[in-house]
Parts: structure tokens; C-alpha cells; sequence
């Protein structure tokens, strides 16, 4: 399913690539899947694999898999967070997730479905499969997750 908005059709990509300047240089990577390769990271209750996308991009993009290493919890797993970043694609490789954006309210996607989640926008996980796996990817690598709690406007 696509949206179309005026903003995206008279957006030029051509002039926002030569704005932001030479890229980093890229390295040739294949990332075999290797089940020890899952690691704890951000979340208590997801493991991460990293594919090697931050390395061989000098830090611009990032991606991994993730899967859940405990089964949905709501007081652990739903809190509103934002993510400041200029770039979100999840594709689900297995089992399903439910989550809620912003403007968009909530939204069910199965495994082969995926979303693009835009910059800054606030949204909560409110469930998930235990064998929920998907594929992220950021621009840039590197970005901070802050709890919409813990922003000043909510203080």
C-alpha cells in the first residue's frame, strides 16, 4: 500500500543528493546468517544482528535484524518514543507486529509487509508475535531514541 501528498510528488531527489554532498566511501559486504550473531542491544526484549551496513558505509546507513528474545509485555515494551533519525524502513521477515503512529493510528503488519516511519514521529509498540523477526534500516547509523516522556515539551 502507498500514500501519495503533494510534498512527495514535487520533492526533488536529485537536488536533495547533490545538497547533501559526497556520500562516504562504500565497501563490498555479505553478512552469512549465523544464529550466534544476535546480540542484546537497546531493547531488553529484542536481540540484534547487525549485517555489516554501518562499516562498509562509513557510519550513513544501518541495518540489522532483530528478533524478540521475550514474549510482549506491555508495561516493558509499550512506551511512546521517538526516534531522531532521517531515515526508518522495517520489513517484516517473520511472524507479525502491531504498533500505533501518531496521525496514523494503529496498524497490523504480517510477515513480507513493511513500513516507512518518518523522522521524529512519535509511536508505541502495543504487540507483537514470539517469533517476531524483521529487517531495519537507518540513515543515519548512528541516531537516539528518546521516550516522548522525557522530551522537554512533556515536562
Amino acid at each position: 500500500m502507498s500514500q501519495n501528498n503533494s510534498a512527495a510528488q514535487k520533492f526533488d531527489p536529485k537536488a536533495a543528493l547533490e545538497k547533501m554532498g559526497p556520500w562516504p566511501e562504500q565497501k563490498f559486504v555479505i553478512s552469512a546468517y549465523r544464529d550466534e550473531d544476535f546480540k542484546p542491544g537497546l531493547r531488553s526484549y529484542v536481540e540484534y544482528r547487525d549485517l555489516g551496513m554501518r562499516e562498509a558505509t562509513g557510519g550513513l546507513v544501518n541495518a540489522h535484524v532483530n528478533r524478540r528474545a521475550a514474549p510482549f509485555k506491555k508495561e516493558d515494551v509499550s512506551q511512546r518514543h521517538i526516534h531522531d533519525i532521517k531515515f526508518q524502513m522495517v520489513y517484516v521477515l517473520k511472524g507479525w507486529t502491531k504498533f500505533e503512529v501518531d496521525g496514523e493510528g494503529e496498524h497490523l503488519v504480517e510477515a513480507g509487509g513493511c513500513w516507512l516511519q518518518p523522522p521524529g514521529v512519535k509511536h508505541m509498540v502495543i504487540g507483537y508475535s514470539d517469533d517476531l523477526e524483521v529487517l531495519e534500516i537507518t540513515i543515519p547509523a548512528e541516531y537516539n531514541t528518546v521516550d516522548v516522556e522525557n522530551l522537554p515539551q512533556y515536562k
